[in-house]
């Protein structure tokens, strides 16, 4: 793939993992071996078992002195009220909401805070689409649902936690006292790699990471493996969908076989038709919810975030992915993808859909329907409310 040298990509050490035991052992391991500070952006931090168990985890550390900052997003961690905020911050913890529902009569239902990042020390840093919450960690009754995240560990960084401080406009965090030392030492899951900090942010007029997807899918050559939730993508990356497609290009795509937000199951069954005429091969995953925002191209290029393909995360969500050139990273984790589809999926025909139902159809066109007019509706509201900023 033909490089993208808009921006420049950092020297790095990197690990891609996975949702379930593997994340939250990553994480909380982090959070336990950090000295001086931790900044934590996430979109849903939910109140169960799992959240119970990193908030403790997070107390333990300041207690021991490390400055903790969480920002999270005021819709998707409802759960957090001001009760608990105030909880916390009597431990020690700075924690904010990203932009409530409600500032005095005004209804703000367009930009939300939907990354998930976690830097330590401004030297390790989680990157991906993963939430705190059971339904990503999984237990006995139920499968993790399908993510993924990138463990980063170098220069990289700063700058992901200069990004976290603007969003933050730095109040509340004390003024930094340490130097961070960045030693690369390669050990056998980290791979050397070269990476880049992507930002979506329509306020900030910032629209990289579809420019990423774009680029990377008008540049391939040989393969593109794509694993996406709530996938809805425009004219513009359908036609780069259905170039590259003609020039030979095989596109494999794990889509969600069951619905966690039905109508936006029903909204990318309405485009099923459209990829499979286009001889893209789709394949529904089984086990549990894809949640998934990746995509590896040519096995050397590969970017991981929060960032789903549809309107939603161009125009109205604050996301944030990766982007990494790595041979040997690209080619381990395209094997590991292509392990799921063999044993984990099941892949759609166009026999198969050919004989799907007018009911099922028509479903599935009122969906795509419905989906288009909230997108419409949460751009109206965002561009309403442009001048509102973090509380």
């Amino acid at each position: 793939m033909k490089k993208n040298s808009s921006k420049k990509l950092t020297p790095s050490l990197a690990q891609i993992i996975h949702s379930g035991e593997e994340y939250f052992s990553c994480l909380t391991n982090l959070i336990d071996n950090a000295q001086h500070e931790i900044l934590f952006h996430v979109y849903i931090f939910d109140l169960d078992e799992t959240g119970n168990i990193i908030l403790d985890h997070l107390i333990k550390a300041v207690k021991r002195g490390v400055s903790v900052s969480i920002l999270t997003d005021a819709f998707g961690s409802s759960g957090i009220d001001k009760e608990m905020i105030e909880n916390l911050r009597t431990e020690g913890i700075f924690i904010k909401q990203f932009e409530p529902l409600f500032k005095g009569f005004i209804l703000q239902l367009g930009r939300r805070l939907h990354h998930k990042v976690i830097v330590i020390d401004e030297q390790f840093s989680l990157v991906g689409g993963i939430n705190i919450s059971n339904r990503y960690r999984g237990n006995k009754d139920e499968i993790a649902w399908l993510d993924y995240a990138i463990l980063l560990e170098g220069v990289i960084c700063l700058q992901l936690s200069s990004v976290c401080r603007k969003i933050e406009m730095k109040k509340n965090i004390p003024e930094k006292k340490y130097t961070p030392e960045y030693i690369l030492q390669k050990d056998e899951a980290r791979v050397k790699v070269l990476a880049r900090v992507r930002q979506n942010d329509w306020l900030r007029r910032k629209n990289q990471i579809r420019y990423s997807y774009r680029h990377a899918i008008r540049s391939s050559k040989k393969n593109i493996v794509l694993a996406a939730a709530y996938f809805m993508p425009g004219i513009t990356l359908r036609r780069a969908i259905k170039s590259a497609t003609r020039r030979g290009v095989e596109i494999k795509i794990i889509l969600s076989e069951k619905a966690d937000v039905p109508f936006a199951k029903g909204a990318t069954e309405y485009l099923y038709g459209w990829m499979l005429r286009n001889k893209i091969r789709l394949y529904e995953y089984r086990p549990s919810v894809v949640h998934a925002k990746v995509m590896v191209v040519d096995e050397e290029w590969l970017t991981i975030g929060s960032y789903n393909i549809n309107y939603l995360s161009d125009f109205s969500s604050i996301e944030m992915n990766i982007d990494i050139e790595s041979k040997e990273l690209a080619r381990n984790f395209q094997k590991k993808i292509e392990e799921i589809i063999s044993r984990d999926c099941h892949e759609v025909t166009l026999n198969e859909y050919a004989n799907t139902s007018y009911l099922h159809l028509f479903s599935s066109w009122f969906s795509y329907q419905v989906v288009r007019i909230n997108f419409s509706l949460l751009f109206f509201f965002q561009s309403k409310n442009k001048q509102n900023r973090i509380i």
